[in-house]
C-alpha cells in the first residue's frame, strides 16, 4: 500500500475552503510530505493566505512562499 507524499490545492479561494482542505491534507505532511497551495498572495482572495498562514502557525510547520505565488508547506 503506498501512502500520498504529495498534494498540490488549487481549489476555492474561500477562508473557510482552504481551511477545510489544509486540515484534509495533514495526513500528507505527517507522512514527510509536501503540501503546495495555489494564489498564496492572490489579492482578490485574502482568505487564502490567512487560511495558510494561520494552519502553519498553528501546526509549526515551515513553509516557503515560491515566486508570490505558491506556499509550501512542510513539517518542521
Amino acid at each position: 500500500m503506498s501512502k500520498i507524499d504529495y498534494v498540490f490545492l488549487d481549489g476555492g479561494h474561500a477562508y473557510e475552503t482552504v481551511k477545510n482542505d489544509l486540515y484534509y491534507s495533514k495526513a500528507v505532511l505527517d507522512n514527510n510530505g509536501t503540501i503546495l497551495c495555489d494564489d498564496y498572495n492572490l489579492s482578490q482572495a485574502p482568505g487564502v493566505k490567512k487560511a495558510i498562514d494561520e494552519f502553519v502557525l498553528d501546526n509549526n510547520f515551515k513553509h516557503e512562499i515560491i515566486f508570490e505565488r505558491f506556499a509550501k508547506i512542510e513539517k518542521n
